[in-house]
């Protein structure tokens, strides 16, 4: 997705490397910022399992990006551009946090234990999760504070109002089908 005239970004997954989503010295669980005209690039954000969607909104100065989670535990995560700036990285958890449990039944839950609160732990809390896996996919903003996200396997998207960086008004409407990318050009959303 581009970003501004020199740069674009890429969501990029950790491969069933769990721990280099936590490796700043890794771009594996990571979204990047890439320069196009010198190749360098900028670790944008951390601790991601499987980044699906992303969205930059230039006027209220934020990232929006969907990943996939663990068996439960979609999100829905927000960057703020003003905190880009700064050295510190921001972190969403992955692997040791998620509200989703991993694949595997009992065996891996207590091999690979996911600790349940992101702030808790120190990382950023998702601005949604998503008990249930939805399969989410692409996001993008519609107008003002309107937002719409797209799920495969749930086959339905999903309207909601941004306010102050927190999600309210979620509303569901049901598509039948699996949803893998949604645009909206001229007034119109392009599933």
């Amino acid at each position: 997705v581009g970003f501004d005239e020199n740069n674009i970004l890429l969501t990029n997954g950790e491969y069933r490397n769990r721990y280099l989503a936590q490796d700043k010295n890794s771009v594996n669980g990571k979204i990047i910022k890439i320069n196009f005209n010198n190749y360098n690039y900028q670790i944008l954000s951390m601790g991601h399992r499987n980044p699906q969607g992303i969205d930059i909104d230039t006027v209220n100065r934020i990232i929006l990006s969907t990943e996939h989670g663990p068996k439960g535990g979609d999100e829905i995560n927000l960057i703020e551009y003003d905190k880009l700036e700064n050295d510190l990285i921001p972190n969403f958890g992955w692997p040791i946090v998620s509200i989703g449990d991993h694949y595997g039944g009992a065996k891996n839950k207590k091999k690979y234990f996911l600790k349940k609160s992101h702030k808790e732990n120190g990382f950023i809390e998702p601005i949604k999760s998503f008990n249930e896996a939805i399969g989410i996919s692409e996001i993008t903003k519609l107008y003002g504070n309107l937002y719409v996200v797209s799920s495969m396997k749930d086959k339905a998207i999903y309207f909601f109002k941004l306010k102050k960086n927190k999600i309210f008004e979620l509303t569901r409407v049901e598509v039948f089908e699996r949803v893998r990318d949604i645009i909206f050009h001229k007034k119109k959303l392009y599933l």
